[in-house]
């Protein structure tokens, strides 16, 4: 069965060819006008040179032509390499230099970084610029799909996509976001994105006039996977450049979106944004969150504020969704047992199977902490040219996904930390997430990160860096006594860092390496 991507929208455009499937800042497509620029991405690759298993990275913000160039790299056969557009120069250029591309797309607001890249990558030399602006060398994205032969290509479909044919079933390279290390290339395949879009409809019972509205960066897996599986179902994506609580509040009600993936520190954002009060969210049926820990008391307050079902998804980019906590279990005023099951991520999606192992690859038993494995159709093959890490990583068809956690007897997911964010302190085993809980429950906290840091005496010691509350006061010594109510001493914060801003990476996850590494803000 051939399972490339690009007949999503070969298929639309047949099926309800006048639909508008994409729309962002007044410009619209239709399904029909978006499978002919498709086909001629595909057609301006293969008359480029590439062959089926070639990569192409796109430099790119949010924008209609990033959704051409996904679904016209899968028509062509040729691997997309999305890059993360806020790296330095030189971080693209690692990334770059593992991927191997045969054409860079760029942005015209990027040509400086590209210029750059040109000194890093000197073989890096085939581009094309999307948008007003110069790039020396490069060729005009528009100019390229202009040259077209017509209806005769389209009719012959897809080329070189796909397994049913013998091409490369990778869709795209994704580089983890890097959030505990270097980043590595993750080959996420058509049927990956295929079979999870399957598991998504079924865990947000998802229709054909939901409207998803993208917010999140789309070289990131949570936008893609939000919007291939509501484009499998003919949904319009209404696209958001850049991430603003007020923007985002804003487009849901003109565009009548139903449906939006956000991260937790979005929802943390949207929930405390001054416009929440006046906005109008009639339209909006389902937050979908994940890609991070949901702090309880942010979750308990988006569950009071907006006017909207919410689903949890808990995954890597790795292994795409493997459980999910689904509208329904999102009941704050439920027994004590539906409470506490607010704070975990669900329960396996349909096509996932679940581990918890200890130390030696033993299945541990209900409520005991060890690392997550996952295993479905949604798993990677591994990682791009690093055999090693691919052998570390999946053994025996399992995912080892590095994160801590524990199953009820209900089989759902409680997620309490990764692997290497753990503290050590003293020989004791000290979860971050448990401590950062703690602290998101204070009134003057809006953010709050914990992390280990080396002592002579303990291993590591408990840091926290927080931000607080616009108007919000509070010193080291409160926030201090009010952990002493909540957790054992040794788990306490020794030291409070008070920041303006966490260190983010775009998709929203706060960069936990980055405060162990710099000595930030002021204990106090």
């Amino acid at each position: 069965m051939n399972h490339s991507l690009d007949l999503i929208v070969r298929r639309n455009s047949r099926r309800f060819p006048r639909k508008v499937a994409l729309s962002m800042a007044g410009r619209s497509l239709d399904w029909r006008t978006l499978d002919e620029r498709v086909d001629r991405v595909a057609h301006a690759l293969r008359r480029a040179g590439l062959k089926p298993g070639a990569r192409m990275a796109i430099l790119l913000p949010n924008c209609l032509q990033y959704f051409e160039l996904y679904f016209g790299a899968a028509r062509a056969g040729v691997i997309a390499v999305p890059v993360n557009y806020r790296l330095t120069p030189r971080e693209m250029a690692q990334v770059l230099a593992s991927a191997e591309p045969e054409l860079f797309v760029v942005d015209s607001r990027y040509a400086e970084a590209a210029r750059r890249l040109e000194a890093l990558l000197p073989g890096l030399d085939r581009r094309w610029l999307v948008g007003e602006g110069e790039l020396p060398g490069a060729l005009g994205y528009e100019a390229q799909l202009a040259q077209w032969p017509g209806e005769q290509e389209a009719q012959a479909g897809p080329t070189g996509a796909g397994e049913a044919d013998g091409g490369c079933d990778t869709f795209a390279i994704f580089f983890t976001s890097g959030t505990t290390g270097l980043p590595k290339g993750a080959m996420v395949s058509h049927l990956n994105l295929e079979a999870n879009g399957y598991n998504q409809m079924i865990a947000d019972a998802s229709h054909p006039d939901d409207v998803n509205l993208v917010a999140t960066p789309l070289y990131h897996m949570g936008a893609l996977f939000m919007a291939v599986t509501y484009m499998m179902l003919g949904c319009r994506q209404v696209v958001l450049e850049k991430f603003e609580p007020a923007g985002w509040l804003e487009l849901v009600a003109a565009e009548s979106a139903t449906v939006s993936l956000l991260v937790p520190t979005m929802i943390n954002a949207v929930v405390n944004a001054s416009e929440i009060a006046g906005a109008d969210l009639a339209s909006l049926r389902l937050i979908f969150y994940g890609g991070g820990p949901m702090p309880p008391a942010v979750l308990a307050r988006a569950l009071e504020t907006l006017p909207c079902g919410f689903t949890q998804g808990y995954g890597l980019t790795e292994t795409l969704e493997a459980t999910f906590l689904v509208a329904r279990d999102h009941l704050p005023d439920g027994s004590e047992e539906q409470r506490r099951r607010l704070q975990s991520a669900g329960r396996e999606a349909v096509g996932a199977e679940v581990r918890v192992v200890g130390p030696q690859g033993e299945e541990l038993p209900a409520r005991e902490v060890g690392e997550i494995l996952v295993r479905s159709r949604s798993v990677i093959s591994g990682y791009w040219q690093n055999g090693q890490e691919t052998r570390e990583a999946i053994r025996g068809g399992w995912f080892h996904t590095g994160d801590l956690g524990f199953l009820d007897e209900e089989r759902y997911l409680f997620v309490v930390d990764r692997l290497k964010d753990m503290v050590v302190s003293g020989g004791m085993n000290i979860y971050t997430k448990e401590v950062e809980d703690v602290l998101y429950a204070h009134p003057a906290i809006l953010e709050a990160a914990v992390y280990g840091v080396p002592d002579e005496n303990w291993g590591e010691r408990v840091t926290a860096a927080v931000v607080l509350r616009p108007e919000a006061r509070t010193c080291a010594e409160e926030l201090s006594a009010h952990c002493d109510g909540f957790l054992a001493g040794y788990k306490r914060p020794r030291a409070f860092h008070f920041l303006e801003v966490l260190p983010k990476n775009p998709s929203g996850k706060i960069l936990k390496r980055e405060l162990r590494t710099e000595n930030q803000g002021v204990n106090r």
